[in-house]
């Protein structure tokens, strides 16, 4: 016998709704992209093979995505829906809201500054990352401010702030800062370019504060 029926219903994925502005022109598009994710778990019990009880009769992780992008501006947010978790996610995660929110400004020349919920790594990701990966209940996004600059060619530098996710609340007993440059060398390089060898350098810093 099968310990559950699993229902997953990927409902609506990376839907574009393009809106024209009065004048039609391309840059004065008002675009909304919207995804809806429902795991949705009907738990079967049997003594027999030790499944354990459940009060309730439908189990779910809901997640609904939302952004409005108008020429250089976009602002988004996410709602979940957690009162009931799938099996194996802890209890801390139980409740729902938005715990998502953000508004971006990208100047198309080469800065971009985000404030709200951030994502983020630093190189590889062994110093810094803020990530999502909702299967495995991870969220760690940084809820503050960012800013990259990508102005001079073959050069990245961001810089970041705030107070990082747990759960549902946010760690305001300590914040986080840092800073990273990438330089690609190849870029400077014709020789390199047809060749096809990148050579990239780059550092990161991060300081952790913590209030006792």
């Amino acid at each position: 016998m099968n310990i559950y029926n699993v229902i997953v219903a990927g409902c609506i994925a990376a839907m574009p709704l393009p809106m024209l502005a009065q004048d039609g022109e391309k840059n004065d598009q008002v675009v909304v992209h919207g995804s809806i994710q429902s795991d949705i778990l009907l738990p079967q019990e049997d003594q027999k093979i030790g499944t354990g009880t459940y009060k309730d009769d439908v189990l779910t992780n809901t997640y609904a995505d939302l952004s409005v992008a108008y020429k250089q501006f976009e602002v988004g947010g996410r709602f979940e829906f957690l009162e009931h978790p799938l099996p194996g996610f802890e209890n801390d995660f139980k409740g729902w809201g938005v715990p998502h929110l953000y508004a971006k400004y990208n100047s198309g020349k080469g800065v971009e500054v985000t404030l709200g919920d951030v994502y983020d790594q630093f190189g590889s990701g062994f110093i810094f990352r803020a990530y999502e990966e909702r299967s495995l209940g991870i969220d760690n996004a940084i809820r503050g401010g960012r800013v990259s600059i990508n102005a001079i060619k073959g050069v990245r530098f961001k810089a970041l702030g705030g107070v990082q996710r747990r759960y549902w609340d946010w760690d305001t007993d300590s914040w986080l800062a840092g800073t990273d440059l990438e330089i690609n060398l190849d870029q400077y390089s014709k020789k390199m370019q047809e060749n096809n060898i990148s050579w990239m350098v780059g550092g990161s810093y991060v300081l952790l504060d913590y209030e006792k």
